[in-house]
């Protein structure tokens, strides 16, 4: 009988020994799966931060489109401000060349009336002498 028990014995302690190890496999299975879920729970996380990086990158895009176009427009508008000003400065300098020409002839053509000759008209104007002359002609005293 001793026999029988020694087998009986090695039976159940095989059997314990896989049962054991079958619990092992059992619970490594069950960490696996936890690990796992956690795991897949973070790539969910990552996946929604990289869409929402993704919707940003977009509606930066969109404001930078925006830009760029009013940017463009106010170019536009730079532009044409500029035309006008460099007209209104020619005209201005075309107003201020007849205003000074102008005052010239009136200084010379008060000369005339007062008598000035040719010469000294063309000294203090610096008109030319056939402007002198005419000046004189019309303008200077009758005597």
């Amino acid at each position: 009988m001793d026999f029988q028990v020694l087998i009986l014995d090695y039976i159940f302690t095989e059997r314990a020994g896989m049962m054991i190890l079958l619990l092992a496999i059992i619970f490594f299975i069950f960490q696996q799966n936890k690990t796992l879920v956690a795991i897949e729970n973070e790539i969910s996380n990552v996946k929604s931060k990289i869409n929402s990086l993704v919707n940003r990158t977009d509606d930066t895009t969109s404001d930078i489109s925006s830009l760029s176009s009013r940017i463009s427009n106010l170019s536009g508008v730079v532009s044409e401000a500029n035309t006008v000003a460099e007209g209104t400065k020619k005209e201005l300098s075309m107003l201020a060349d007849g205003i000074s020409n102008e005052t010239v002839f009136n200084e010379a053509i008060d000369l005339a009336r007062k008598g000035g000759s040719v010469d000294d008209i063309v000294k203090q104007t610096k008109l030319s002498k056939d402007q002198a002359e005419t000046i004189v002609r019309f303008h200077g005293s009758k005597v």
